[in-house]
């Protein structure tokens, strides 16, 4: 992906964050946008992903590859084989678990200032796919990161999950809906490997005073 072609991708981006200010919520343009951006980074993954490493090896100046967090998610990039626990309840004293396996395909874009994944998931009775696609912000070296559901895809976009990484272990916290009720949510990765990695998703009813972690994700590399 040459200049210009980054150029436009990050307005298309700031385009894509326009919020509707009376809603408050995410607008259909920006749905718009995100799926017309990830469309195009989907479009050939392994001519994306070739080109990006060339990008990052060959037209990254050494401002840019010192920027705090710009290579956080580096260790995601590749196929992965997927083991999932996820409770059948959220917030709800459920302690009945249902497994599954899928897939994850993750590539970088925007010379590692985002990166998208392409998921599989095998859910009994009910696969379908998801796209998580993050942003580094360099300002305040903290990425966010939004989720494309193939079973809602009319739906506005949740408000992104922000943090990064400290030691090792990814925190990112955002806002989420339990059955019609607001609460916080949080992701972690973990145990991060070159062939493999830990995730994890937790809800919070109290503001973050307690956490139930509801679904659970290990990674096993395949290429």
């Amino acid at each position: 992906m040459n200049a210009y072609q980054r150029n436009g991708v990050r307005a298309l981006l700031r385009i894509g964050y326009r919020r509707n200010s009376k809603r408050g919520i995410v607008s259909i343009h920006h749905r718009s946008v995100m799926i017309a951006l990830v469309s195009m980074c989907l479009a050939a993954p392994a001519q994306l992903a070739a080109q990006s490493h060339r990008d990052s090896a060959s037209g990254m100046n050494q401002t840019e590859s010192a920027v705090p967090g710009l290579h956080d998610f580096d260790f995601l990039v590749g196929q992965w084989r997927a083991h999932h626990r996820k409770l059948k309840q959220r917030l709800d004293n459920n302690h009945e678990w249902i497994e599954f396996d899928g897939t994850l395909l993750n590539q970088p874009l925007m010379g590692s200032y985002s990166n998208v994944d392409d998921t599989v998931l095998s859910v009994p009775g009910g696969p379908y796919r998801g796209v998580a696609l993050r942003s580094l912000d360099p300002k305040t070296q903290q990425w966010s990161i939004w989720w494309l559901d193939s079973r809602t895809p009319s739906e506005p976009l949740d408000p992104p999950m922000i943090g990064g990484f400290h030691n090792g272990v990814g925190t990112f916290y955002g806002d989420d809906t339990v059955k019609g009720k607001r609460v916080r949510a949080r992701f972690l990765w973990s145990n991060i490997t070159p062939t493999s990695g830990h995730w994890e998703q937790a809800d919070s009813a109290d503001e973050g005073k307690t956490w139930e972690t509801n679904w659970v994700q290990d990674l096993t590399r395949v290429r």
